[in-house]
């Protein structure tokens, strides 16, 4: 006993010192958007500020108007994961529930797109969203979005259909329901999980991406938030004071989402790891 005790708090103390380590750079970048020039500049360095100051949040959000841009990037980020969800949910219950021809196959060329760097595909989505008039546009940014976050999508709620028993469903039929009926009666409440998790992936996704917001989204009134927080590293200078404090309202978002709905995120990434 006393021995699995001293095992226990070895691993309690591991884990705390990883999470502070994990920690740490966002624990340093709320401290240093609430600092003064001369502190952040300070040698050696201050951890704590000498005096706490505002001058780097009123700048960003009176001077710069952050919440323009950090409103499109919301708008950009929910709308990728509605339409991730919604594309992907009935190639899920598919490929999950039926057998077809060449259904492996089909299931491998849905990741074809993660193979790839996303700098490869600059150039043709470009020419595509301008012959299509959707360049400088949200919604030919949520376009470009959805080839690398729906085959993911994908193959996480098809894990959670393929879980949902077959006794089940054919116990709906006999009941009088139709395939449809069972699909959204039945099956597709089961899978909330899945699809919340991949909701999170999505926006998460959107919200930090960077080099296509900033190829297709030309006007000023468009851009995103890592776009904003771009322009604040220079060749010769970075404005750290309202870097950091644009970087730390932008990480909530992202943080609070995930606080929310992260046990499902959990389960979607670990859903089909283990049979019985």
């Amino acid at each position: 006993m006393r021995r699995k005790s001293w095992i226990i708090l070895i691993v309690y103390v591991t884990l705390v010192v990883v999470s502070g380590i994990i920690a740490f750079p966002f624990i340093w970048l709320f401290i240093t958007a609430f600092k003064t020039y001369p502190d952040i500049y300070a040698y050696p360095i201050l951890y704590l500020p000498k005096k706490i100051t505002l001058e780097h949040f009123k700048y960003v959000f009176i001077n710069l108007k952050f919440s323009k841009y950090f409103f499109n990037s919301l708008f950009l980020g929910v709308g990728t994961a509605a339409l991730t969800v919604l594309i992907s949910i009935l190639p899920s219950y598919a490929t999950a529930k039926f057998d077809f021809f060449l259904k492996k196959p089909v299931l491998l060329s849905i990741l074809v797109c993660q193979m790839f760097p996303q700098i490869v595909f600059v150039v043709p989505f470009f020419l595509f969203l301008k012959y299509t008039g959707l360049i400088n546009s949200f919604l030919g940014t949520i376009i470009v979005y959805l080839p690398f976050t729906t085959p993911i999508a994908v193959w996480m709620i098809r894990n959670f259909f393929a879980d949902i028993p077959q006794s089940l469903e054919e116990a709906a039929l006999i009941d009088g329901c139709s395939r449809f009926q069972v699909f959204y009666k039945i099956c597709l409440p089961l899978v909330v999980p899945g699809i919340a998790s991949v909701g999170i992936y999505a926006f998460i996704f959107s919200w930090g991406e960077l080099m296509f917001s900033l190829s297709y989204l030309t006007s000023t009134s468009k851009q995103t938030v890592p776009v904003f927080l771009s322009l604040f590293i220079g060749q010769y200078q970075t404005r750290w004071g309202p870097l950091f404090a644009g970087s730390f309202v932008a990480a909530l978002p992202p943080m609070i989402v995930f606080g929310f709905l992260q046990k499902y995120f959990i389960k979607g990434l670990t859903s089909g790891s283990v049979k019985e």
